[in-house]
């Protein structure tokens, strides 16, 4: 299989394989181009190249990009789930979420816990369980939210969004999902799955710089009031009325303030490229690389800790488990001796596939750790 975008799109892949985009995602010369040229040219200039109604309008283009991926700009998913932690709270209410997720997934819930006593119900992530079922099975009458990745970025997991609602639906509990793991590689389907609000960063598999997240709400969301305000969060926040909380009807009134709009620029211009080849023929793309590294790392003793297919697992992150290698040995020698750059998580190999991907990586990495996997 060759890889979906020109590998020369991307500076790394002249030197080394790249299997880490879960990690800090390679971004194509197109958006670092794009991000470049907006920077310099305010930077140089000022309000000369950007006058208070063009910086109303900077994100205007990437909400209308990302209408059917996710909805308005953030200046980053930690910040967006914590003003829907804030706003979604409450003493003596219920959070169900993974144990081994994100910090920023989880950090959130354990301050309205400090500040409020909110419970917190645990799910453990464990390759013998189906993860959705583990979480549907947690929520009880006393459940108020529920909070999870979509993808697990230690493992590669996946929740089946939908059939969480629908769990969450039955005790009137809210559901907040982060797809920061998921965007970018695979189709995002936020109508379909009815959740509350989606939280995502742009830097991992939507290919663009730090300093920007998207933030999409559900309308009854949409219509409160949040816990944190800013001028941004203004329908118009350029018409300066300071004794007049006049906030956005949709997801922007969750904006605090200026953000990296150099960076909203390359988030455009991936997303653009992204689209164009096809989420689901990304998705598929990776699938297909997943099951044949799942083939050929079999006869090394490597282990996929879920198996390709099953219900839970992500068709573009792969945790590979060896019974006597340790894994941040091996990704350390990946590294140092074969220029392959993979991450080690929760004891495993992580390895996170895209479109400038190809068989020709996945033949390379089976290639090391062959040399590498203990006899």
């Amino acid at each position: 299989m060759d890889a979906l975008i020109d590998p020369g799109e991307y500076a790394a892949l002249a030197y080394c394989t790249y299997l880490n985009q879960a990690s800090l995602g390679l971004i194509p010369r197109t958006s670092v181009a794009a991000s470049v040229r907006f920077l310099t040219d305010v930077a140089q200039h000022g309000n000369l190249r950007l006058s208070d109604q063009a910086e109303a309008r900077v994100l205007d283009e990437l909400r209308t990009a990302t209408a059917g991926l996710l909805g308005a700009p953030v200046g980053g998913a930690s910040e967006g789930l914590g003003q829907l932690a804030a706003l979604l709270s409450s003493t003596g209410g219920e959070v169900v979420l993974v144990a081994s997720d994100f910090p920023s997934v989880t950090y959130p819930w354990l301050a309205a816990r400090d500040r409020l006593g909110m419970h917190i119900r645990w799910v453990r992530d464990t390759p013998d369980h189906d993860l959705t079922r583990s979480l549907g099975d947690a929520i009880t009458e006393r459940t108020t939210v529920v909070c999870v990745s979509a993808v697990q970025f230690a493992t590669g997991s996946q929740v089946d969004v939908a059939a969480l609602v629908a769990c969450a639906r039955a005790v009137g509990a809210r559901v907040v999902v982060d797809v920061t793991q998921l965007a970018g590689a695979a189709p995002v389907t936020m109508t379909q799955w009815g959740v509350d609000a989606l939280v995502c960063s742009g830097y991992k598999w939507l290919s663009a710089p730090a300093g920007v997240a998207l933030l999409a709400v559900s309308e009854g969301l949409a219509a409160a009031t949040p816990v944190v305000v800013g001028w941004k969060g203004s329908a118009t926040p350029f018409d300066f009325t300071p004794q007049e909380l006049s906030l956005a009807a949709d997801a922007r009134r969750f904006e605090l303030s200026t953000m990296s709009y150099s960076a909203a620029v390359g988030l455009l211009t991936s997303i653009r490229l992204l689209t164009s080849i096809g989420l689901t023929t990304i998705s598929e793309h990776a699938r297909l690389l997943a099951a044949d590294l799942a083939e050929q790392t079999a006869l090394l003793g490597w282990t996929p800790y879920r198996a390709p297919g099953d219900r839970s697992a992500s068709g573009h992150i792969v945790s590979l488990r060896h019974p006597a290698a340790a894994a941040d040995q091996v990704q350390a020698a990946l590294a140092s001796e074969y220029n392959m750059n993979t991450s080690a998580r929760a004891g495993g190999i992580r390895v996170s596939l895209h479109a400038y991907n190809s068989s020709d990586d996945i033949r390379a990495l089976s290639q090391a750790l062959a040399s590498i996997s203990p006899r």
